[in-house]
């Protein structure tokens, strides 16, 4: 009853089941009891926590930082890194986004703040320092030199 209250509150990875019922002083066998019959009954999926995790996350993080998150939290470190891999948007394109954002919060943003922001969020140091050249490019190509601007005479 107590491992249903929980899972009533929020959802949980069976690790997170289990540690909670032990902490709570529940006998060793009634936890392992309590926690098949709710992996059973569908109350406890891993998989399926990890999808929604992954897939509601609102801050663009790279795959090595959730798959972390999704092992500490109990997730098979194999089963985090297919769920990661699966995800609707790929890491280059949330590190895109995660880019754009930095950009257009600090405009005056140096590269070296930036690329550090965003190994913070867990990207990788090659994609990173890919995607700023690519904007760096970008922003060469579609700023005209001031010189180069005739005025009227």
């Amino acid at each position: 009853m107590t491992a249903l209250r929980l899972l009533a509150q929020r959802r949980l990875t069976e690790t997170q089941l289990w540690a909670r019922l032990v902490r709570r002083g529940y006998p060793e066998e009634d936890v392992r009891a309590a926690v098949d019959a709710c992996k059973r009954d569908g109350f406890v999926d891993d998989e399926l926590f990890a999808r929604l995790f992954v897939e509601a996350r609102k801050k663009a993080t790279g795959d090595a930082r959730l798959v972390a998150e999704l092992v500490r939290r109990g997730i098979d470190r194999d089963a985090a890194v297919r769920t990661v891999t699966a995800a609707e948007w790929t890491e280059s394109e949330r590190l895109s986004r995660a880019a754009e954002k930095l950009f257009v919060t600090r405009a005056t943003l140096s590269y070296p703040s930036a690329a550090r922001a965003l190994e913070r969020l867990g990207f990788p140091a090659p994609a990173i320092y890919r995607e700023l050249r690519s904007r760096a490019q970008y922003n060469f190509i579609t700023r005209a030199p001031e010189d180069s601007v005739r005025k009227p005479a």
